[in-house]
């Protein structure tokens, strides 16, 4: 393999296991409350500080990626997430379940500022890698629910989370044999200069307001969305239940994270269209429309049920996830190359420490009313990212907000396309 398909083969690999493993713990949540005799929003308390932590410890990541290097955190990543999951599967409390969680977030944290990092600055097509690295991500996100109920089913959630921690444990061995080239891409020169630095910091500084709200609307989601299928989406179960299989509530379960499955294969068709469209258009335009196109679907979610409620949910993934790699491209465009890995670090200490504060917010809001209400909440949080976005564009007019770093050709001879 050459340096491009190496950088993308190891980020995609740690781009999935991330998302697995944050889709994992909600597809077991039912399972888990069952085993351990909790209420469901009690047993989702139990992921805070997984998800914080895999917020919070992304900039000091960043930092350590910058400075150490890229492909030595993705080395860390791998071998921390698979301890941490191989420890979860020996845990038999709610506190050592939360600790051997935290550890999962805290090493899971590495990936997107250092593999992000990596395709920056490594990868000529930057939107369309992205895009590739985002199917990867969703893939993750299709596989948890899935791998996790139909292993929960045949094995208990225990076994499921040693099985994926062995996995990475492996894939990261492999990784500390492979070599990989950090030096950056050179970029246009239209891209240096001071006053173009600032202009950039002060857009970025909206970029992160637009991050944090959006962070909160994607953890609602994640966290809510295979309970939300197995209370409201029973369609699928009750096709199972006429086959009379063994260990009933593992199949309800499986049944609705199959459901979950489905939704995430729609998404990665969103993540690759949106990297395809990221190294054509403008990024603050693409970026508005795909969140205004999602805006009616989560409202519509509240409202419907059964198979309507699996089809207007899948569409709004396909632009709520799908303008991830726009968004990725925006960081990139405003942050200067040997500062990347910290950019994207804080991105998601942003969209995922903040967002993670949305465990408890759910269960406040399905508390108070119902969780119906819960995606009403989202739809106004993406009314105000919507409202940010466009004063993005308001100050930045004339700019232009292409992804500067596509070429063409062999590196030798590559072109920057204008």
């Amino acid at each position: 393999m050459n340096n491009e398909q190496k950088i993308i083969s190891f980020t995609c690999g740690a781009h999935f296991f991330t998302h697995f493993f944050e889709l994992l713990f909600p597809a077991l949540a039912i399972p888990l409350s069952l085993s351990l005799n909790m209420e469901l929003t009690d047993v989702l308390k139990l992921g805070f500080l997984m998800y914080l932590l895999y917020g919070l410890a992304a900039l000091p990541w960043g930092f350590f990626a910058d400075r150490f290097g890229n492909r030595l955190s993705l080395v860390i990543f791998f071998l921390g997430i698979g301890t941490g999951s191989i420890l979860t599967s020996f845990s038999d409390s709610p506190m050592s379940i939360m600790i051997s969680l935290s550890l999962i977030g805290f090493f899971s944290s590495i990936y997107h500022p250092a593999g992000m990092g990596l395709i920056s600055i490594g990868i000529r097509n930057r939107g369309t890698a992205l895009g590739i690295n985002g199917v990867a991500g969703n893939l993750g996100f299709v596989a948890a629910p899935f791998a996790g109920g139909f292993l929960n089913w045949v094995a208990g959630w225990q076994a499921t989370y040693c099985i994926v921690g062995c996995i990475c444990i492996v894939a990261g061995v492999i990784m500390i044999f492979v070599d990989i080239d950090e030096a950056p891409i050179e970029e246009p020169a239209a891209r240096t200069g001071a006053a173009i630095q600032n202009d950039n910091m002060r857009y970025f500084i909206i970029l992160c307001i637009v991050m944090t709200l959006s962070g909160i609307a994607y953890r609602i989601n994640n966290v809510v969305l295979p309970s939300y299928f197995e209370l409201k989406a029973s369609f699928l179960w009750d096709f199972f239940k006429q086959f009379h299989l063994s260990n009933v509530a593992g199949v309800k379960t499986m049944a609705a994270t199959l459901l979950a499955s489905s939704i995430y294969i729609v998404s990665s068709v969103g993540q690759y269209i949106g990297g395809k469209l990221a190294d054509r258009y403008d990024l603050r335009r693409l970026y508005f429309l795909f969140y205004a196109l999602s805006l009616p679907f989560v409202v519509v979610m509240a409202l419907v049920d059964e198979r309507l409620l699996v089809l207007v949910t899948a569409l709004y993934v396909f632009f709520a996830l799908g303008m991830q790699p726009i968004e990725n491209s925006l960081v990139a465009h405003y942050t200067p190359a040997k500062w990347r890995s910290t950019g994207f670090g804080i991105k998601f200490i942003l969209v995922f420490g903040v967002g993670a504060f949305a465990v408890y917010l759910v269960g406040w809001i399905k508390d108070l009313w119902n969780i119906e209400t819960v995606y009403l909440f989202s739809a106004g949080i993406i009314l105000f990212i919507l409202l940010f976005i466009t004063f993005l564009m308001w100050i930045s007019r004339g700019v232009d907000c292409r992804n500067r770093a596509v070429v063409t050709g062999p590196p030798e001879t590559a072109v920057v396309v204008k």
